[in-house]
């Protein structure tokens, strides 16, 4: 062979050779692009659904309040038409006397009179160190006593 024809058959067979790389490269490369815009697609709509739950919890959350407030508001009516009722068709002396009580039961429950818990006592402004300690017994006496800070 001629050495201009060797130098033509080594640039084809360069070319079809980089030709191979690029096509198996391209190939394996569109396989993780497919795979990556099936995953942004399945995260998309998992998002989706997430959000469509939240909205369903937060309406089922509210009409809940709502039925809750409506059966208070109801058997706070009913207790009151219980009560008118009674008072008007009711001849037992006893049955009035423990409304009257009970109708001043609740009027003596006032919010301000509850006291929030405190740290201390009444004497000396603080607990004491002995508090709830019993004095010590003769036979215990023998035993010394970790010292106090």
């Amino acid at each position: 062979m001629n050495e201009g024809n060797i130098d033509w058959v080594v640039a084809i067979v360069a070319l079809l050779a980089g030709i191979a790389i690029g096509a198996l490269i391209r190939h394996f490369s569109g396989n993780r692009r497919a795979t990556s815009q099936k995953l942004k697609q399945r995260l998309a709509e998992t998002e989706l659904e997430l959000k469509e739950l939240r909205e369903n919890v937060n309406t089922h959350f509210a009409d809940i309040t709502t039925l809750a407030r409506n059966l208070t508001r109801q058997s706070e009516e009913l207790q009151n038409r219980l009560d008118t009722d009674a008072s008007t068709l009711a001849s037992d002396p006893a049955l009035k006397r423990r409304r009257q009580v009970d109708a001043v039961d609740e009027s003596e429950e006032d919010p301000s009179s509850l006291h929030a818990p405190r740290d201390y006592a009444d004497t000396n402004g603080t607990l004491g160190e002995g508090y709830g300690l019993h004095p010590k017994q003769d036979s215990d006496s023998t035993q010394p006593q970790p010292p106090r800070y």
